[in-house]
């Protein structure tokens, strides 16, 4: 365990390399399988973002660590901004990227605004603090309802964008 934390603050003090998308499995022969995963992304001391799983892998020769029962939380510079949990997903722990897949139910990610998105699959930008899924998408809250194919968010500018077929829906109040 303390070769796995020493490996992930020699990684973050690294500099930023191109962003790849977490799409290969980790080897079932895994470093390390952690029970109770905790990992946090902090930034001048502040906690940008935190993962729990229940079950973890670490390869740590290929920089994975692949989760199961994931609850993640991102934080935005007003605080808390977003809370989801997915059935599985994968870290990068050499560019702190993610992805998060669900294979039953879409993703709910709690918005502090009130709003939800749902989609089967995100994957975070670490260096750009952005969220990102090509997978069908929904934002619903306060009686709005949006969908379409593709998502881009932002943390820093606290804006959502869906990128292909967007369908607004507004229930009307009687």
């Amino acid at each position: 365990m303390a070769g796995f934390l020493g490996f992930v603050l020699t990684q973050q003090m690294q500099s930023h390399r191109p962003i790849p998308v977490l799409t290969e499995p980790v080897a079932e022969n895994a470093d390390a399988n952690i029970e109770g995963f905790v990992y946090r992304q902090t930034e001048a001391g502040t906690i940008q973002w935190e993962v729990e799983a229940q079950k973890a892998r670490v390869d740590e020769s290929r920089h994975r660590a692949m989760l199961e029962g994931v609850r993640m939380r991102l934080f935005g510079t007003t605080g808390h901004t977003m809370e989801l949990e997915a059935e599985t997903g994968t870290i990068d722990t050499a560019t702190r990227n993610f992805d998060l897949h669900n294979r039953r139910d879409l993703i709910e990610i709690e918005l502090a605004n009130g709003y939800t998105i749902l989609s089967s699959h995100i994957h975070w930008e670490d260096e750009d603090h952005a969220i990102r899924t090509h997978h069908p998408v929904t934002i619903q809250g306060n009686g709005l309802t949006i969908t379409g194919v593709g998502l881009l968010g932002t943390l820093t500018t606290e804006t959502l964008r869906i990128l292909d077929d967007v369908q607004v829906h507004i229930a009307s109040a009687i």
